[in-house]
């Protein structure tokens, strides 16, 4: 009887101890999941409060999802098991903390308040490393001889991570290693540095476990800080896929961009069975552009379904196509102004920047079709610059690119310049003085996920301060015959007391 009381008040919403505060709140709960507290065990259901301390498991095909007081979100996919170790929201930055578990399984999170007030005070725990954050929104699957393939082989083990937003940093024994968006990596032990992955590897998606039987919703209890949390669920599609439906992680996706608006969901229909380590195959289109994303200029590069840019390319209205080469063909169809390469099979254009838009630059976009093929395990490639946007700068300049050709070595995933890269820009009404950026010859940046910084670069005719230099570029085409990639350079401070600002994207084909 005892037990059953107990049981009875730890279900009930609102429920806490008298000397703990509730951490948060189970938005939903799609099949059986179970909450260990004091030496007890029992079952949750939408509307139970979560403490610090707790250990939650959630079941065999089944799907659960928390707020925390702080307004984080946090999605448990089948046989997860998770535990909340030091968590404290009191509004005080100093103070506050969020410290969590996941000891099997898999999640899908978005941080929330005591992230965003300090983010040393955030992190997540796996067996093989620690999750730090910039503020983010990011997926963690952590397998010890318990995750599956789609054929039903055992999986490897480690940590696997994927960055939806904003940047994590990944620390172990090997040191501390930063991912930005549409970064994936995995963690083979806590002595192993993280391994770049080329594309998302197929054990981040929830589809390998659906949830069973009817969603439980919250009705009608609020989330922390008042907000109601009717009609966030956890809900189950028709092919078993678990599709959050909370407005915290729909809404806070990547920002909208010229040529590709946010990203809410991915067809099923375009999704491949498997995703290896190094391509997607068909039904994906590979896209980097250059833009500046709160305050900072950011070279970005990510891959999209045919489904997703069907409908988000607003440019053509949702019309149809079924590969990079017929999306440059609808585009110049309403107007645009595309560029393209067939032998690397890659396309690009740039917008003008609003009026609205300070920054001046405008937006560059390139893309093709992404790799049917792995990259070679070995070996070498020269590619040959073929293309691309003219840069442009905050001062409204339009410069001219000087490109290289690049010579790819497969072996040790580097890429490097033959000869050296620069932008130029003349001088005009906001800035008085020409501006030159050189990228030396035989810089070296990886072929992962990026973007990396490209080491020497200078600027010359009234710079002083700090220059820099990045990329982030992907190979393209059915057979790996191009390579795109988006370039930003920039220095602290030019003659005008101003700092500055350029970018632009390039194409190359292989020789």
């Amino acid at each position: 009887m005892k037990n059953v009381l107990i049981a009875a008040l730890l279900l009930m919403p609102g429920f806490g101890s008298a000397q703990t505060q509730p951490a948060g709140t189970v938005l939903a709960l799609a099949g059986d999941a179970f909450l260990s507290r004091a030496g007890q065990q029992l079952p949750l259901r939408a509307g139970a409060t979560v403490e610090s301390g707790d250990v939650l498991t959630v079941g065999d095909r089944s799907a659960l999802q928390l707020r925390f007081t702080d307004e984080s979100v946090v999605a448990l996919r089948a046989n997860s098991q998770f535990r909340i170790e030091d968590y404290r929201f009191e509004k005080n930055a100093g103070q506050d903390r969020s410290v969590m578990g996941l000891l099997k399984g898999g999640m899908r999170t978005i941080t929330g308040l005591i992230g965003k007030a300090n983010q040393k005070n955030y992190m997540v725990r796996t067996a093989t490393s620690t999750i730090g954050i910039r503020g983010t929104h990011f997926s963690v699957v952590s397998c010890n001889n318990d995750c599956r393939n789609s054929d039903g082989t055992l999986g490897t083990n480690g940590t696997f991570g994927g960055v939806t937003d904003g940047r994590i940093t990944v620390s172990n024994d090997s040191g501390q290693h930063e991912f930005g968006q549409q970064d994936y990596f995995h963690v083979p032990s806590a002595s192993a540095a993280p391994v770049r992955l080329l594309a998302p590897p197929a054990i981040l998606s929830d589809r390998s476990s659906g949830a069973r039987g009817r969603t439980a919703a919250v009705t009608p209890a609020t989330g922390s800080g008042g907000t109601a949390a009717s009609g966030e669920t956890v809900a189950e599609s028709s092919s078993g896929t678990q599709t959050s439906t909370s407005p915290q992680l729909t809404v806070q996706q990547a920002p909208t961009t010229q040529l590709v608006a946010p990203i809410t969901s991915v067809a099923a229909s375009d999704s491949p069975s498997v995703l290896t380590a190094s391509a997607l195959g068909s039904g994906f289109i590979t896209v980097v552009d250059v833009e500046r994303l709160s305050g900072v200029l950011e070279a970005r590069a990510r891959n999209y379904s045919l489904a997703e840019l069907r409908s988000e390319v607003t440019e053509i209205g949702g019309a149809y196509f079924s590969d990079a080469a017929s999306l440059a063909a609808a585009l110049r169809s309403v107007g645009e102004t595309i560029g393209g390469s067939a032998a690397a099979g890659a396309y690009w254009t740039y917008g003008a920047p609003h009026p609205s838009d300070s920054s001046r630059l405008g937006s560059h976009h390139a893309w093709g079709d992404t790799p049917k093929i792995q990259l070679p395990g070995s070996g070498t490639a020269q590619y040959n610059y073929v293309g691309g946007t003219a840069p442009t700068d905050n001062f409204g300049r339009v410069g001219s690119f000087s490109g290289s050709n690049l010579l790819m070595d497969f072996g040790s995933r580097q890429i490097k310049n033959v000869s050296a890269m620069g932008m130029s820009f003349g001088s005009n009404a906001l800035q008085s003085a020409a501006t030159v950026y050189v990228i030396p010859a035989n810089t070296v940046w990886q072929m992962g996920g990026g973007p990396y910084t490209l080491v020497g670069t200078t600027c010359t005719s009234g710079c002083t301060g700090t220059t820099k230099g990045s990329i982030n570029g992907r190979f393209v085409g059915a057979a790996l015959q191009g390579y795109i990639a988006a370039i930003t350079v920039g220095n602290t401070q030019l003659t005008t007391s101003r700092p500055n600002g350029a970018g632009n994207v390039a194409a190359f084909a292989k020789q």
